[in-house]
C-alpha cells in the first residue's frame, strides 16, 4: 500500500538561511548556544534574529535536544535528503510533506526580514524536494503581515515546484483565519493549486504575552509560555477550524482545500461540528464531502466512529519525524495496521488517498528501496 506521511518535519540548520539576499546576509539568524545546567536544560541552543535569543520547538540542531534524536542531522535538517529517504524507506513511507518547526512560532517582529527568511527557507525546500525524486514535497512560508509579498511568494514557489501547500497557524499575528486581510492570500493559494496547511503553533504575541507572569512548572518546555502550551497549541487549530466554517472563506473561495493538523487527531470534531450545527450552521459537515477540509488522525482513535459519523474521505496521517513528542511516531504504518477495526478501505484513504486528494498530487506505488 502507497503510504504519504502528510505531516513530517524539518529541523532548519544555517543552511536554510544561507538563501537570504546579500542586503539581510547580516541579519540572518546565529546559532548559539549554552551550557545544559542551566533552566534551559537540553534545549541548550538557540537562534539569534534580530538581536534577539529566540527559542522554538525544535531549536538549533546544534543543541544538545537534537543531536539525541534517532534521526542523524543530516536527515533532520534534509541537508542531505537522501538520509532523509533512508528513515523513510525504514517506516515504509512513500511520501513526505514537510512542515516548518522554524516557523511554528512567530520568527522576527520586523515584517521585511521575516519574509525575506521565508523568501530563503522556501528556497532551500524547493532545492531538497527536488534533489528527492518527487518524494519529499514541501509547505511554504508565506508573510501573512504582508499580503501583497504573500501572494508574490506563492507565485515564486509554484515555478519553483516542490511546494503543495502553504503553511498557516490557526491565528496568525493575532487574527484569525477569517481575516478578510488573508483574502488574497486565499485567492492566489486556490489559483496556484495549494493547500492552506493549518498546523499546530503559536502565531499570537497577544495570547503569549497574557501568560507573562507565570512560571514554568517543572518539565514545561521552555518555548512555550508557562502553562499555556495546550491553549495555543491544538485549541488554536481547532479555533482555526471554527473561524474557517463560520465564515465566508469556504463561499468565498471554493476549489481550495484545508488541512488542520496535529490538534490532537481528529475526535474534536464531534464536538465542534455538533456544536455548529446546533447553532444553525450545517454547511460543516459538507466540507468533508466536498474534499474541502482534511483532518490529521492518531492511530489510539476511535476511528471507525469518527468515520461512521463524517465519512472516511478527510482523514490524513503524520508521523510528525523528526520530532520527538506526543504527536510523534516512530512506526506510524505499524501503529495503524495493529489495529483490527480498520477495514482495508479506510486504511487506504487514510494511508494515501486522501492526502494524494488534499495535497495535489498522483501518488505512485513501489517507490521505496528494500530496507
Amino acid at each position: 500500500m502507497i503510504v504519504i506521511d502528510a505531516d513530517a518535519h524539518v529541523m532548519e540548520s544555517e543552511e536554510t538561511w544561507s538563501f537570504l539576499e546579500p542586503e539581510y546576509h547580516a541579519r540572518r539568524p546565529v546559532v548559539v548556544t549554552f551550557p545544559e545546567d542551566t533552566s534551559l536544560g537540553v534545549f541548550n541552543a538557540a537562534w539569534l534574529i534580530d538581536e534577539k535569543v529566540r527559542l522554538f520547538g525544535a531549536s538549533p540542531t546544534a543543541g544538545t535536544r537534537s543531536l539525541r534524536k534517532k534521526y542523524n542531522l543530516d536527515s533532520q535538517h534534509l541537508s542531505k535528503p537522501e538520509e532523509r529517504l533512508k528513515d523513510m524507506d525504514k517506516r515504509r513511507i512513500d511520501y513526505q510533506i514537510i512542515h516548518t518547526t522554524f516557523g511554528l512560532l512567530n520568527l522576527c517582529e520586523d515584517p521585511e526580514l521575516e519574509a525575506a527568511l521565508m523568501r530563503s527557507y522556501n528556497t532551500f525546500m524547493a532545492k531538497k524536494c527536488a534533489e528527492s525524486g518527487g518524494r519529499i514535497m514541501y509547505n511554504a512560508l508565506v508573510p501573512f503581515r504582508s499580503p501583497d509579498a504573500a501572494v508574490k511568494e506563492i507565485r515564486r514557489v509554484k515555478q519553483m515546484g516542490g511546494a503543495v501547500a502553504v503553511f498557516m497557524r490557526g491565528i496568525e499575528w493575532d487574527r484569525p483565519v477569517s481575516d478578510p486581510s488573508f483574502f488574497p492570500i486565499y485567492a492566489e493559494a486556490e489559483k496556484q493549486d495549494l493547500a492552506m496547511a493549518v498546523h499546530v503553533g503559536s502565531g499570537s504575541p497577544g495570547l503569549r504575552h497574557l501568560f507573562d507572569t507565570q512560571k514554568r512548572v517543572p518539565g514545561e518546555e521552555p518555548f512555550w509560555p508557562a502553562r499555556m502550551k495546550r491553549f495555543i497549541g491544538p485549541i488554536s487549530v481547532q479555533f482555526g477550524f471554527y473561524s474557517l466554517a463560520e465564515s465566508s472563506v469556504v463561499t468565498d473561495f471554493p476549489k481550495l482545500r484545508w488541512a488542520f493538523l496535529e490538534a490532537t487527531g481528529s475526535e474534536w470534531l464531534l464536538g465542534a461540528v455538533g456544536a455548529l450545527e446546533r447553532a444553525g450552521k450545517p454547511g460543516a459537515r459538507r466540507l468533508f464531502d466536498e474534499g474541502r477540509v482534511f483532518v490529521g488522525c492518531e492511530p489510539s482513535e476511535d476511528l471507525a466512529y469518527v468515520a461512521n459519523r463524517f465519512g472516511s474521505d478527510f482523514l490524513i496521517i503524520g508521523s510528525d519525524m523528526p520530532h520527538q513528542d506526543e504527536a510523534a511516531h516512530e512506526d506510524l504504518v505499524g501503529e495503524f495496521e495493529a489495529r483490527t477495526d480498520l477495514a482495508p478501505e479506510l486504511m487506504e484513504k487514510m494511508f494515501w488517498r486522501n492526502a494524494q486528494r488534499l495535497y495535489g498530487f498522483e501518488a505512485r506505488p513501489a517507490l521505496r528501496s528494500a530496507a
